[in-house]
């Protein structure tokens, strides 16, 4: 069997500005500092290089790139260049807008990743956004969206990519059949980087003791009777063991949800605000194995050793390495 390989991939980091305020989000330190968005001109030129060191999909973080000025016009010139996959990772608020959307994907976006955490609007927009009526307005994008894939746009999928955190651990399979209404199967699941407001809050952060359980028991709902797609981003196959599992069903359940290696491609990032000493170009993957994460030295016996990328370091911090098992 042939599997499809998916070409090198650039993500542009467009600024830390943001129209929303979640409290465990990775840019909130930086967001009130009101750093300047990329320049029209860098980003074209960010672009460029990239294409020419061999990217052919690009994606646009922030921040918010939807509020970015020239978004359309930067999706448009990426397209223009040859680029065949072009993604956002959104927030979704914008979208809401029918208008706006439409011009994203006649730009030549293909592709959508939307941050939808929780379809409580007390959790969504009054503890994670910190913006009222926000889960309305994301609603009403995912909407936007699918009508524009059933017109045969989005070639490359409308993806959901909630934060797993404690206010939101219990509720995953309530959220999936809300946003399975509006026509979304597509769902991974981040374990909570423990990071921004809630870095050292347990009332946000569950252990993996606590949460596995939860989570593997949606594994198996899915295999029984969702069929959804879906995936858990940020846990290591041993976290398993304290949902009780071994053997089989352990390997089977951690190649289908929980390999990083198969859903997160490597994948370069451009920080297109960034000029002089700060490093502006890295690969995502590395910075996230070498710095973000972290292993106990017993990890080095185990057979996951290299496909592993640990913890974060933040998480350990607050948990330590006791729920980690070499297998």
């Amino acid at each position: 069997m042939n599997v499809p390989v998916e070409p090198r991939r650039v993500e542009i980091h467009l600024g830390t500005l943001c129209n929303n305020r979640c409290v465990f989000c990775m840019s909130s330190i930086n967001r009130d500092q009101k750093e300047p968005w990329a320049s029209r001109e860098r980003v074209r030129e960010e672009l460029r290089h990239f294409y020419d060191k061999g990217c052919r999909a690009a994606g646009f973080l922030g921040g918010e790139p939807t509020a970015y000025p020239h978004i359309v016009e930067s999706i448009a010139f990426a397209k223009s260049l040859g680029y065949g996959k072009i993604s956002l990772c959104t927030n979704g608020t914008r979208l809401s807008d029918a208008a706006f959307c439409r011009a994203l994907v006649e730009a030549g976006l293909t592709r959508v990743t939307l941050s939808l955490h929780s379809h409580r609007p007390e959790i969504e927009d009054g503890l994670i956004t910190k913006v009222p009526g926000n889960l309305a307005r994301k609603v009403a994008a995912i909407k936007n969206m699918v009508a524009l894939k059933r017109g045969g746009f989005f070639p490359d999928s409308i993806s959901l990519n909630p934060v797993l955190c404690r206010p939101t651990l219990w509720d995953m399979e309530t959220y999936i059949a809300f946003v399975g209404k509006l026509g979304l199967d597509d769902i991974r699941f981040n374990y909570i980087w423990p990071h921004g407001e809630v870095r050292s809050d347990r009332s946000w952060i569950p252990s993996l003791r606590e949460a596995m359980p939860e989570i593997v028991r949606l594994m198996l709902v899915n295999e029984k009777r969702l069929g959804k797609h879906l995936s858990f981003g940020g846990l290591p196959k041993c976290a398993l063991l304290l949902a009780g599992l071994s053997g089989r069903l352990m390997d089977y359940l951690a190649a289908k949800y929980l390999d990083e290696a198969g859903f997160d491609p490597a994948n370069d990032v451009s920080m297109a605000t960034k000029r002089g000493p700060m490093e502006e170009r890295f690969v995502w993957q590395q910075v996230k194995r070498d710095v973000l994460k972290t292993k106990p030295t017993a990890c080095a016996a185990c057979a996951e050793q290299a496909r592993c990328e640990g913890i974060w370091g933040s998480y350990a911090e607050l948990y330590g390495f006791e729920e980690l098992r070499p297998l």
